[in-house]
């Protein structure tokens, strides 16, 4: 590994803030390719060469002792087990051999750090352009991984109300932090979406797993997330598919401002019916069959509407399951019906009861 002249004049300006000392990076060919010390870069260092030739410090303690080098100390540097050049420390040997063993670590810590982050860059385009690929319908030329295998099933987040955001490393942090458990997951930020391809296993609940990756957005960053889950994909020609289905249900969930903050695709009934419709014709739906029942009663028989289904219109199975009489569920099916003009009792009445509902319980 080579690190270019710019890291290496960055380590050595914050090295020479430590110690006070001019400071030299000496690559494997013995030339200084950076110096607090402007007049020596670009020189021939004999000291460094014998470093890496004798894997050791070369305490220098006169200016004339090695071709090119000066009185000081010099320490070689690993990267991977292997030199990968030398930093040396201008000085009395008294004054910088102190100094030698904590700069050579730090300097190794800072290339480290810097490769890390240049790695982490290089991974996140190489994601966002297969990811695009697969938005834009391309045919794929390369996997972003070595073992990249299927299935997968791709997720779409947007910002509540469909705001903008902008891209930041706190956000990628917490997809890397939250998705890591699964080498196999592959995300980016493209066109004010999060796009996530989710590697899942047999029975995993993938909801579960994004609402929390929702609620640690929310809690570190204050932005409110609404996530999409598309079709499962065990080919790459679905793909496609399953970005355009997460597509759907996210923008259902912000047009019609669903308390949920995670949707399936795949678990939809009723909100197929809905994709295409406007939210004022629904709203004029469920103001029509329920005006007149206050948010708690909506909320009290919503519940109870759910339990009445549940048990196939069974008045004993249904008071049972309340833990309430049956007089007491048959005065409030009576309640609902005087209500709305709507017998639940009766088949047809009790579809537009429930779907009313059911649409006021989702939006």
């Amino acid at each position: 590994m080579n690190i270019s002249v710019s890291l290496a004049t960055n380590i050595l300006n914050k090295m020479k803030e430590i110690i006070h000392q001019d400071l030299n990076y000496i690559d494997k060919q013995g030339i200084i390719i950076a110096s607090t010390d402007p007049n020596r870069t670009g020189t021939f260092h004999a000291a460094a060469l014998k470093c890496i030739k004798e894997k050791a410090p070369i305490i220098i303690s006169s200016d004339d002792e090695f071709q090119g080098s000066r009185k000081g100390i010099n320490m070689p540097i690993y990267f991977n087990n292997a030199i990968i050049g030398v930093i040396g420390i201008t000085g009395d040997k008294n004054e910088v051999e102190k100094y030698g063993e904590i700069i050579r670590m730090m300097t190794e810590i800072l290339i480290k750090e810097a490769w890390i982050k240049d790695s982490d860059i290089r991974t996140k385009e190489i994601n966002r352009t297969f990811i695009e690929r697969i938005v834009l319908g391309y045919d794929y030329d390369f996997f972003p991984t070595a073992d990249f295998t299927f299935p997968y099933v791709i997720i779409v987040g947007k910002l509540n109300k469909n705001n903008s955001f902008l891209i930041n490393d706190k956000i990628y942090d917490i997809l890397k932090n939250s998705l890591s458990y699964n080498k196999n997951n592959i995300y980016t930020i493209s066109r004010n979406e999060i796009i996530i391809l989710y590697h899942f296993h047999k029975n995993e609940d993938i909801s579960r797993a994004i609402f929390q990756l929702q609620e640690k957005l929310l809690e570190k960053t204050k932005l409110d997330f609404r996530f999409g889950i598309g079709i499962k994909a065990f080919e790459y020609n679905s793909l496609k598919a399953s970005y355009k289905a997460a597509k759907e249900i996210l923008n259902f969930m912000i047009k019609f401002s669903l308390k949920k903050p995670v949707s399936e695709y795949e678990k939809m009934d009723l909100e197929f019916i809905f994709l295409n419709l406007k939210k004022s014709d629904i709203d004029n739906f469920i103001n029509k069959i329920l005006k007149n029942f206050t948010p708690k009663e909506i909320e009290e028989f919503s519940f109870l509407m759910n339990s009445y289904e549940e048990n196939n219109g069974s008045i004993l199975h249904t008071s049972e399951n309340l833990f309430m009489h049956k007089n007491t569920l048959q005065y409030k099916l009576n309640k609902i019906k005087q209500l709305s003009g709507y017998d639940p009792r009766q088949l047809k009445d009790f579809i537009v009861l429930s779907l009313a509902f059911k649409l006021q319980r989702t939006i």
